[in-house]
C-alpha cells in the first residue's frame, strides 16, 4: 500500500472522528468505511466504525467491527471496553462482563469502566458485586454522582437502606439537582420509616422538574404513614424522630472525619452511631477501617467481625479488596474470618 492512500486513509478517519464527536453517525460512518476501504489495517478507523454503528443501535456490526480492531490491537482497553458494551446491548451479558474485565486487565485506572461494568452487574442481579465495582469506581474518580448515584441504586435492591441513603446523599452533594437522585433518597428514606426526610426528598425532588407524578403519588403514600404514626404512636415520635436523625448525622460526620484522616474522631462518631442503631453493619465496618488504618489490629477485627456477622458475603468481599484493612491480611484470624 502506497504513502497516498495511508494518507488518505487518516484523512477520512480524521473527518470521521470529528463527525463522531459531533454525534453525526452516519457521516462518521461513511468516512470511517472509505478510511478502511483504503487502509483495512487501520484499527481506529476499526475502532471508530464501532462506535458510529454502536450509536445507531446496529449493535451485532458494532461487535464485528471491534472484533476486527481487538485483531490488530489486543491490548486496547478502550476497544474491550466498547465490545462489552455492544455485547450487554445484544443480551450477552456473561461475554460482556468478561470483556469488561479484559478492558480493566489493560487499564486498571479508568473509572468509567468499572462504573459500567457494575451498571452490567445491576442488570445481571448481581447486586453485591455490582456495589464492589462502583467502589473501585469511586477510588478513581470520588466526585462521579453519577456513580454515587448507582451505587446508591444497587444498595436500595439489597435493601441496605442506610448505605443507600448516604450514597444518594454524596451524589446530590456533587450534583445538587439531580431529581432521580433526590426521589431514589425518599425511596431509601420511606423505607427506614423516615417519613419526614422521604416527604422532603420528593418534594426536592419535584422542585428539580423531573420528579413528575411518580414523586407526587410515593410522597403521598410517605406522607400518610407519617400521619397514621403521629395518630397511633404521638408520644413517641419527637424520641424516634430524633434517634433517627442523630445517627445519620453521627454516621456522615464520622465518614468526612476518617476521609480527612482523623480516624480517632471518626471512631468516636461510628460509636456514637452505634448506641442509637446497634444493627448499623457499616458503622462497625467503617470503625474496623479507622482500627486498622491506626494500627489496632484486634480492634479492627473485632469490628469488622460484627459487620460481617450482618451480611457475610458482603463485608468478606468488601474487606479482600479495601486498601484501608491491607495491614490485617497477614492476621490469622483475617484469613479465618473471611473464609468463614
Amino acid at each position: 500500500m502506497n504513502l497516498i492512500q495511508n494518507l488518505e486513509a487518516a484523512w477520512y478517519y480524521h473527518l470521521g472522528s470529528r463527525q463522531l464527536e459531533a454525534q453525526d453517525n452516519d457521516a462518521a460512518l461513511a468516512n470511517f468505511d472509505t478510511a478502511l476501504n483504503l487502509q483495512p489495517g487501520h484499527y481506529k478507523a476499526w475502532f471508530g466504525q464501532g462506535m458510529a454503528l454502536g450509536n445507531l443501535e446496529r449493535h451485532e456490526e458494532a461487535l464485528r467491527s471491534f472484533d476486527e480492531a481487538l485483531g490488530l490491537q489486543p491490548n486496547a482497553s478502550f476497544g474491550w471496553h466498547n465490545r462489552a458494551i455492544a455485547l450487554g446491548k445484544l443480551g450477552r451479558p456473561l461475554d460482556a462482563l468478561n470483556s469488561f474485565d479484559r478492558a480493566i486487565e489493560f487499564n486498571p485506572c479508568a473509572a468509567n469502566i468499572w462504573h459500567n461494568r457494575g451498571l452490567l452487574l445491576i442488570d445481571m442481579g448481581l447486586y453485591y458485586k455490582a456495589v464492589l465495582s462502583f467502589d473501585r469506581s469511586l477510588n478513581l474518580q470520588p466526585d462521579a454522582h453519577w456513580t454515587w448515584y448507582n451505587r446508591g441504586n444497587a444498595l436500595l435492591e439489597l435493601r441496605l437502606y442506610y448505605l443507600a441513603l448516604n450514597s444518594f446523599d454524596r451524589a446530590i452533594e456533587f450534583n445538587p439537582d439531580d431529581a432521580k437522585a433526590w426521589y431514589n433518597r425518599g425511596l431509601a428514606a420511606n423505607s427506614m420509616q423516615l417519613h419526614r426526610q422521604a416527604i422532603a426528598s420528593f418534594n426536592r425532588s419535584l422542585a428539580c422538574e423531573t420528579g413528575g407524578r411518580e414523586a407526587v403519588g410515593v410522597g403521598r403514600v410517605a406522607l400518610q404513614k407519617l400521619v397514621d404514626l403521629s395518630q397511633s404512636k404521638a408520644k413517641l415520635i419527637p424520641i424516634f424522630q430524633c434517634q433517627s436523625q442523630d445517627y445519620l448525622m453521627w454516621y456522615n460526620r464520622g465518614v468526612k472525619l476518617g476521609l480527612s484522616g482523623n480516624y480517632s474522631e471518626a471512631i468516636a462518631c461510628y460509636s456514637k452511631v452505634l448506641r442509637l442503631q446497634p444493627a448499623f453493619a457499616n458503622a462497625f465496618y467503617n470503625q474496623a477501617c479507622c482500627y486498622a488504618l491506626l494500627g489496632f489490629a484486634d480492634l479492627a477485627l473485632d469490628n469488622l467481625q460484627r459487620a460481617v456477622e450482618f451480611m457475610p458475603n458482603f463485608y468478606r468481599e468488601l474487606a479482600l479488596t479495601d486498601s484501608d484493612l491491607r495491614g490485617l491480611r497477614k492476621q490469622e484470624r483475617f484469613e479465618a474470618l473471611i473464609q468463614g
